[in-house]
């Protein structure tokens, strides 16, 4: 990395928020099989321990979030708050 560039991270309760925001949608749905679905459509081989850790650690990356979201049958909508 550049010394211009700084790495950040999500906080733990930003990296809660997440985890809770994505297993709140799981509706059942095992992270065996989200693995699965992730690898169906997208050929995505991701290990159910590294999605875990990523989701713990608050480090997925936000095309990762939204093809768990996609595979799950959510969209994502940014709103302009008021």
């Amino acid at each position: 990395m550049s010394d211009n560039t700084e790495r950040t991270y999500a906080t733990q309760a930003e990296a809660n928020e997440l985890k809770e925001l994505i297993k709140s949608k799981l509706n059942g749905i095992s992270f065996n099989k989200l693995t699965k679905l992730l690898y169906e459509k997208y050929g995505v081989d991701e290990a159910i321990n590294n999605l875990c850790n990523k989701l713990s650690r608050g480090s997925l990356k936000y095309i990762e979030v939204k093809r768990i979201l996609d595979v799950l049958g959510y969209d994502i909508d940014i709103v302009k708050r008021t």
